[in-house]
């Protein structure tokens, strides 16, 4: 019984870094009206002829809408770069993936080379833009050099309704809503990054972090210490996205291979704050799980009013990043010990030196960086 005692004694401490950190979301909505702008698109592409048609009719129905789009076909194998033409994007492939870069910013440094417009955005083939969405970001582009929009998430498999306190973590994890810019970590979101043209070629554009697995984190922090300003946007509903619909192995791989750049950028700070959110998500239900097994009947009651009170709260909290159901949230353990078994997979791979295997292409961290 002292066990599930000290178990639940973490909820207090957890919570209140979990509403500390997402309050801070509020201070990212959009302000002032949408603007017009001079944007090039720049949609770097892998064998994404699956996701293309869902992002291009979305850039179609932008307003205001980009100077032009350019989708950089990186050797596809289906068809990706014919399935863009049709839609009348511009296509550029890319010489050969050079040493010392990772394919996503090799395209991406490709993609920028031919743009005229006095804007980058570079955008994820797995996105889907809300009507206004540019318009806002260039709103907020009057007074930031880079601006990043913070996604909603679309559940389409049952699994991916699950998700949410995942992603809600990640968003605790990255500090989003803090908004100071010296010494502080930026959460950047590489499917989303509107640059400023001169303050992007200023900082070095994909070329300074050539061989950085956290590109957009890298570029935030370029733009800053460089003398510039980053801003982020929650406005739910601006930019969506169905990140590995291919399923679950998928969604571990890939956040296993960004949670070795995160885990570097957390620093210590962060570090003890995931551990009080953590500690609270994996402690409520450890508690009940003992009291429980102990037949201690008071204890129980109490850790599964906390179970529900804890579920109550990340069904209310997951609205602000996705259309995920209410009743998803029970199953809160689940996607908490995902992400610490990835966070721990994530820190072993970087302790072994493990190379990234991605999208055909296997990785050597350590020498990339």
């Amino acid at each position: 019984m002292i066990l599930a005692i000290v178990f639940l004694a973490f909820a207090p401490l957890g919570l209140a870094v979990w509403r500390w950190r997402l309050g801070q979301l509020a201070r990212l909505h959009p302000r002032g009206a949408a603007r017009t702008g001079n944007v090039s698109l720049v949609v770097p592409a892998r064998d994404e002829a699956h996701n293309l048609p869902r992002l291009l009719a979305s850039i179609a129905r932008l307003d205001p809408a980009p100077r032009e789009v350019i989708v950089v076909d990186d050797h596809s194998t289906d068809g990706t770069g014919d399935l863009a033409r049709a839609a009348g994007a511009i296509v550029v492939t890319p010489p050969p993936l050079p040493s010392g870069w990772l394919g996503k910013s090799w395209a991406c440094h490709a993609g920028a080379a031919i743009a005229t417009g006095d804007h980058l955005l570079f955008t994820d083939a797995d996105t889907e833009h809300g009507v206004a969405s540019l318009g806002l970001a260039l709103a907020r582009a009057t007074d930031a050099e880079l601006v990043s929009i913070v996604p909603s998430h679309r559940a389409v498999a049952a699994w991916e309704r699950l998700q949410g306190p995942f992603q809600l973590m990640l968003l605790v994890a990255g500090r989003a809503g803090a908004t100071a810019n010296h010494g502080a970590r930026r959460y950047s979101i590489g499917q989303y990054l509107l640059f400023e043209r001169t303050a992007y070629l200023r900082a070095g554009g994909h070329a300074a972090v050539r061989g950085e697995i956290a590109e957009d984190l890298r570029l935030a922090e370029a733009i800053v210490d460089g003398g510039g300003r980053f801003a982020l946007l929650h406005a739910p509903g601006a930019l969506a996205v169905r990140m590995y619909p291919e399923g679950v192995a998928a969604f571990a791989r890939g956040w296993r291979r960004s949670f070795r750049a995160g885990l570097r950028a957390a620093g210590g700070g962060g570090a003890v704050e995931m551990i009080a959110v953590i500690g609270w998500l994996g402690g409520v239900p450890l508690g009940l799980a003992v009291a429980l097994a102990a037949g201690a009947t008071t204890v129980a009651l109490v850790a599964a009013g906390l179970y529900l009170a804890t579920a109550a709260i990340l069904a209310r909290d997951q609205r602000a990043i996705g259309a995920l159901p209410w009743w998803s949230a029970l199953a809160f353990p689940l996607p908490a010990l995902a992400f610490v078994a990835i966070s721990t997979a994530a820190a072993i791979d970087h302790l072994r030196g493990a190379p990234v295997r991605w999208r055909g292409r296997a990785i050597d961290v350590e020498r990339a960086s």
